[in-house]
């Protein structure tokens, strides 16, 4: 089983990894770590996250250390697609510009 990053949730990490190494470049490093760590969960236990109200076939899976999300899905082909990874502030129905349903 493969993890795809889309376009967006791969510039979601690169924009949050910034902002953090700008912060101080440990807390950057330790971001890029983590989301490591998170994609080696969701590959152990695809189905170990708590599926998205609203979003036919979404889960959520949450950072340790960082208040980000990472939001993902299964393919046909049997790939785990994430699709955004966003701060727990942000909207999932902003961010992915759709409806619930």
């Amino acid at each position: 089983m493969r993890v795809v990053l889309t376009r967006h949730a791969a510039g979601d990490v690169a924009e949050a990894c910034s902002h953090y190494a700008g912060i101080d470049p440990e807390l950057g490093t330790r971001f890029a770590d983590d989301v490591g760590a998170v994609i080696e969960r969701i590959l152990m236990f695809p189905n170990g996250a708590p599926p998205v109200d609203g979003f036919d076939g979404l889960r959520r899976v949450r950072m340790r250390r960082f208040p980000y999300g990472f939001f993902y899905q299964h393919t046909d082909a049997g790939d785990l697609l994430i699709v955004r990874v966003l701060h727990s502030r942000r909207s999932l129905v902003t961010a992915l510009d759709v409806e619930p349903g």
